[in-house]
């Protein structure tokens, strides 16, 4: 990678030092932390090199990971490995926990972080699904301030955030799982380990009397970016998880995705594959799964 070698690197220790080096730089700056997805896209040419790069593995602010007021603070540079092993995490957010546990291998998740896959907008990022079916948002920062940027606003289209050049996601905000809250996650891939996911989903739901008083389904690699289900979810509301409920949103799940043909899969597949995802997971969740 010739033309990256000759990238100015910048090593930043606080996110102070990082707004100021994006306000002086220019389209051609990139942030980069775990680089497991930039450095493929640089080596295969599908981007090119920027002209400067701005290392952030070492700015305390954006390993952050505590509990307040509700929800979980998950600093954008916290490895998937981190998020897999927390028991804070596990407990309060496990669909989270269970997709950065299922992100390729081990030496991937040690350096691979929550920020870049999902800044990397890729519609099969794993961890996307859980956040979205978490109710997720996005916390930037920049030289005008931090916004709050819900998890579905955030991603615009393929490859597409909201996000401004001089702007970098400094945490996540996720609401932990309510009292009566069940969460579940499953992807399907060519292989049962190390491998992108064709579809993957998330589920949350919470149960009071029997039934469903708050449902949420989002997938992955069934629409331009990862979607959350409404059709799916309006079925679930007010109904206990019975197997007519089940049934009625495996079906609906399948008719609501949008996905295409490409060289991990047929788009015929992946609409099978969401309503049986859907299906698995309700089934998981009601505890009726063999």
């Amino acid at each position: 990678m010739s033309s990256a070698e000759s990238s100015r690197c910048f090593f930043p220790e606080s996110v102070e030092e990082i707004i100021t080096l994006l306000a002086e730089g220019n389209n051609r700056t990139c942030l980069l932390c775990g680089g497991t997805d930039l450095l493929v896209q640089w080596h295969s040419g599908v981007t090119a090199p920027p002209e400067t790069v701005i290392v952030i593995n070492a700015v305390p602010e954006l390993k952050v990971l505590r509990e307040e007021e509700g929800h979980l603070v998950i600093g954008a540079a916290l490895s998937h490995r981190a998020l897999a092993v927390s028991e804070l995490v596990r407990s309060r957010l496990p669909a989270l926990a269970a997709a950065a546990a299922d992100v390729g291998a081990v030496q991937i998740q040690n350096s691979g972080t929550i920020g870049g896959n999902v800044a990397n907008a890729s519609p099969a990022a794993d961890l996307v699904p859980p956040l979205l079916a978490a109710g997720a948002a996005v916390i930037a920062a920049g030289p005008r301030g931090r916004r709050r940027i819900p998890m579905e606003s955030f991603l615009r289209g393929y490859r597409s955030i909201d996000l401004a050049d001089d702007e970098f996601i400094l945490h996540f905000e996720v609401p932990v799982l309510p009292a009566g809250g069940r969460e579940s996650f499953h992807k399907l891939g060519s292989r049962a380990a190390q491998a992108i996911s064709k579809v993957a989903a998330a589920c949350r739901v919470v149960v009071e009397d029997g039934r469903v008083r708050e449902a949420a389904v989002a997938m992955g690699s069934v629409a331009p970016t990862a979607i959350r289900l409404p059709e799916v979810e309006k079925i679930l509301s007010g109904r206990p998880l019975d197997s007519s409920t089940i049934q009625e949103a495996t079906e609906a799940a399948r008719a609501a995705v949008r996905p295409i043909d490409d060289i991990r899969s047929t788009a015929e597949y992946r609409r099978w594959a969401a309503g049986s995802l859907v299906e698995l997971m309700l089934e998981e969740l009601s505890g009726t799964a063999p």
